[in-house]
């Protein structure tokens, strides 16, 4: 007996499960008429398959077809049957009001909204849901509504500061978004860099100055009535870092770091990011305040450094600096360095100084006893590889390339798969070069060519296609290592030789392949020499004589950067940034030049006039 009862159901659940099966042609072609909009036709086979299927599709397709053909009674008789069967589902609630504000009864649909509002449970996902469902119908004020409802009903807690500020966004009431995200921090100061990420986004710190404003008032209201709440000091900082008021964020840092005796943490780290975005003088300041809290501060020693390495910077950055300058420099890194001793704790300082007596002041011999002194500091392989091949550039500038060569294979020996070994083949590649070992460089530079190292791998490539393009076309190498000498040259910042060696090598070969390396390596001594109009004049040959070569993207970004970084004239830097942007796509600089281009354009007041100099 229990088995036939068993078989029995077995038969009668299949024969329900085949009466629940949609007919396949009739979905496939209510979908077909559907997507080309004969809703007419379609509607017959979603009033079949919503009669047979009361699934959310056929429901919501079969009211969409109604609803487009303007058949409003019926509409609403099957929205309410619908409501009827499930009133727990909020489309089936919109729906109706849907067809209420179709029909001119907005009261109705109002009542509708209201009521769903009202019959809210004091459940946080149950509050986000619905006014997240208004939101996404485009009902602002309803969606406002609800969460406001949803604040006098869970009462503590998270009160949907994020929902309702993205909604007052919308609505556009900066006063109250604004006082939205700040009030979330209030919930909990964790969400300090989240705040800072959605008002970044919310608010055009270059463009909506009113905004800007309502901003930079609230923090200060509620820093004067919240001293204690750091977060809201945190903010004032990011606000001042956003509006490039860089001395603010300064000040704001200095107060909140002694409030908190964080012993110059805050103010370090604000010298940084200032360092970052250039702003040099007020970094350098910022360095100082660490450095007169004394050792006691763990970044003593780091600020100092970073102060030192930013004065330098502010020197070789300007226009027609001079040695007497540089010498400054060094004179203050070596009254630091003698203060505090030779030790791990100053050797980032003593590399700096050896780099500065090495290719600046041309005291070679004080850089490398420096470089040694920090060999001997280190028990750290990789540090002492990266002194190895800071040692190895200052022997090529004092003329000692062999032994540079030595210690260039040595790394490249220890780190062969890794960038540090690359760049160390790189180098003793162009020790060969200078030496006219050309079949070797070449050799090692073809290798080079695949390196994972974008930069070292597109240096690489330039030069073995000097090589390639240069050799073997006449009988004689003459030129091209007339052309290394001088590349040696100018390693050793000897300019004036080096330029009468090219004088000389054009006057020789007048029509040899090499000369638009030439007058590359012409702009290249006369920025050297900070002679920026004979460096724009070369370099522009370069780009009218030899468009098509390799070295016209690279003639084009180096008059960019002299316009913008040199002479500060951002309109002709956005000229060549645009040219290297349009004109040569594939360059290496165009991600860069895009960049900038942009950065100077949002920035300055250059576009009429970049315009007008496009055009003329």
């Amino acid at each position: 007996m229990s088995r036939v009862f068993f078989i029995l159901l077995i038969l009668i659940g299949s024969s329900n499960l085949g009466l629940a099966q949609p007919n396949n042609d009739d979905v496939k072609l209510a979908n077909h008429y559907y997507m080309k909009g004969e809703y007419d036709k379609a509607e017959v086979y979603y009033a079949k398959l919503y009669k047979k299927n009361n699934t959310t599709t056929f429901y919501n397709r079969y009211f969409n077809c109604l609803m487009f053909q303007e058949k409003y009674d019926e509409s609403e008789k099957l929205a309410k049957k619908q409501l009827r069967k499930d009133p727990y589902t909020n489309d089936n609630h919109f729906k109706l009001a849907q067809v209420y504000e179709k029909t001119d009864r907005q009261d109705d649909a109002d009542a509708i909204y209201q009521g769903l509002i009202d019959d809210l449970p004091a459940i946080q996902g149950r509050i986000k849901t619905l006014g997240n469902d208004f939101k996404n119908k485009g009902k602002y004020n309803w969606a406002l509504a609800t969460f406001e409802h949803g604040k006098s009903l869970t009462k503590n807690g998270y009160q949907f500061q994020l929902e309702l500020a993205e909604l007052y966004t919308l609505t556009n009431q900066p006063e109250l978004m604004i006082a939205e995200y700040l009030n979330l921090l209030e919930y909990s100061p964790t969400y300090l860099r989240t705040v800072q990420n959605y008002l970044s986004r919310a608010i055009d710190f270059e463009e909506d100055i009113e905004t800007v404003n309502l901003l930079r008032e609230e923090l200060l209201v509620r820093i004067q009535d919240m001293p204690d709440a750091h977060h809201y000091s945190e903010m004032l900082i990011w606000y001042y870092m956003h509006t490039q008021e860089y001395m603010g964020a300064v000040i704001q840092a200095k107060a909140l770091d002694k409030k908190k005796k964080n012993n110059g943490e805050r103010v370090y780290k604000i010298g940084n990011e200032l360092a970052t975005n250039g702003a040099y003088d007020e970094a350098i300041k910022a360095y100082i305040y660490v450095e007169e809290i004394g050792e006691k501060s763990p970044y003593f020693f780091q600020a100092t450094g970073q102060k030192l390495n930013l004065m330098f910077l502010t020197v070789i950055n300007s226009p027609g600096y001079d040695k007497a300058q540089i010498r400054e420099v060094a004179n203050a890194f070596e009254t630091v360095i003698s203060e505090r001793g030779k030790n791990a704790q100053t050797v980032y300082m003593m590399v700096q100084l050896a780099e500065i007596y090495g290719f600046y002041l041309d005291e070679t011999m004080r850089a490398e006893n420096l470089v040694s002194e920090c060999m001997a500091l280190s028990n750290n392989r990789r540090e002492i590889a990266k002194y190895k091949i800071l040692l190895g550039d200052i022997y090529v500038v004092s003329g000692k390339i062999w032994e540079a060569s030595l210690l260039y294979m040595q790394v490249e020996k220890d780190y062969s798969e890794e960038p540090i070994g690359h760049m160390a083949k790189f180098k003793n590649a162009k020790v060969f070069y200078y030496d006219g070992e050309f079949d070797y460089a070449k050799a090692q530079l073809d290798i080079l060519k695949a390196s994972t190292t974008k930069l070292i791998a597109n240096d690489a490539m330039q030069l073995s296609l000097l090589l390639q393009d240069n050799l073997g076309i006449d009988t004689t190498q003459a030129p091209v290592k007339m052309f290394a000498a001088t590349d040696l040259l100018v390693q050793q910042h000897k300019y004036d030789e080096a330029l009468q060696m090219l004088d000389s090598l054009d006057k020789s070969y007048p029509f040899h392949s090499i000369n638009d390396e030439v007058l590359f390596k012409k702009g290249e001594i006369y920025e050297h020499l900070q002679n920026y109009d004979k460096a724009i004049e070369y370099y522009q040959t370069v780009i009218d004589a030899y468009s098509h070569d390799i070295l016209a993207d690279d003639a084009a970004f180096r008059i960019a950067k002299i316009y913008d970084y040199k002479l500060n004239d951002k309109a002709k830097a956005n000229e060549y940034y645009r040219l290297i942007m349009f004109e040569f796509g594939s360059s290496l600089y165009t991600a860069e030049s895009r960049e900038r281009f942009n950065f100077i354009q949002k920035n300055f007041d250059l576009q009429e006039k970049f315009d007008k100099g496009i055009n003329q």
